[in-house]
C-alpha cells in the first residue's frame, strides 16, 4: 500500500511540475510578444540584421536626410523574391512577407551615383564597405543595379550600410521609393 501511495505522489509531483513549466513558458512567451507590440507602438525598433549596427533603435519624427538611418519595406520585385530565397531577407509585415530593412540614406534626388570596380560613388565621393560582389559567400551570383551612372530622380533614395560589405542594399536593388521609407530611425543603444 505504501509503495502504491509513493508512486501516486510521484505521478501527482511530475504532473504538477509538467504544468507549472508550460504555464510559465507560455506566459513567459505572451509578455515576450506582449513587450515587442508596446515597444513597437511606441517606437522603439529592435535591429539584428548584420547591415548596420545591431541593437535598439529610436523613430524619430522627420524626413529622411543624407545620413539618416532609414527603416522601409522593400519593393516586391524579381530581386525581393531572390532575395528572400536566399535568406538576404528575412520573414517580415512587409508585403510579400518581406522583413523591414535598415540601411542609412547616401543618397538623394539629384546625386550621381558611379559604379566602378573600387565601389559605389556618390558625387564623386567612394563610400566605404562599397564593394559590389559578383557572388555571395555560398557562391551564387549577384548582380550590380547597374553598371552605367545614374542620376537619382524625385523621391529616390540611394540607400546601403557603412558596416557590412555583404549587405544587400541599393548596389544591388538600386534605389528605393522615399514612400516605402516607414520611419527614420537614430540609434539608441547598440553593439558590434
Amino acid at each position: 500500500m505504501h509503495t502504491l501511495i509513493t508512486e501516486q505522489n510521484k505521478s501527482s509531483l511530475t504532473s504538477w511540475r509538467y504544468h507549472w513549466i508550460i504555464n510559465r513558458l507560455t506566459a513567459m512567451v505572451l509578455l515576450g510578444f506582449s513587450c515587442l507590440f508596446l515597444s513597437d507602438w511606441l517606437g522603439l525598433r529592435f535591429n539584428t540584421t548584420h547591415s548596420v549596427d545591431p541593437g535598439f533603435y529610436w523613430v524619430v519624427d522627420k524626413a529622411p536626410e543624407k545620413g539618416d538611418f532609414v527603416s522601409f519595406c522593400p519593393a516586391e520585385t524579381i530581386i525581393s523574391q531572390m532575395a528572400y530565397a536566399r535568406g538576404y531577407i528575412g520573414f517580415g509585415n512587409c508585403p510579400g512577407h518581406y522583413q523591414r530593412l535598415l540601411k542609412i540614406v547616401d543618397g538623394m534626388e539629384g546625386d550621381k551615383i558611379e559604379f566602378d570596380e573600387h565601389g559605389i560613388s556618390v558625387n564623386g565621393s567612394l563610400l566605404p564597405k562599397s564593394d559590389i560582389l559578383t557572388q555571395d559567400g555560398l557562391g551564387r551570383s549577384l548582380m550590380p543595379f547597374s553598371s552605367k551612372p545614374i542620376v537619382l530622380n524625385t523621391g529616390e533614395l540611394w540607400v546601403m550600410t557603412n558596416r557590412n560589405p555583404q549587405s544587400f542594399d541599393s548596389r544591388y536593388f538600386g534605389p528605393i521609393r522615399l514612400a516605402r521609407v516607414s520611419n527614420v530611425v537614430r540609434p539608441l543603444w547598440t553593439w558590434q
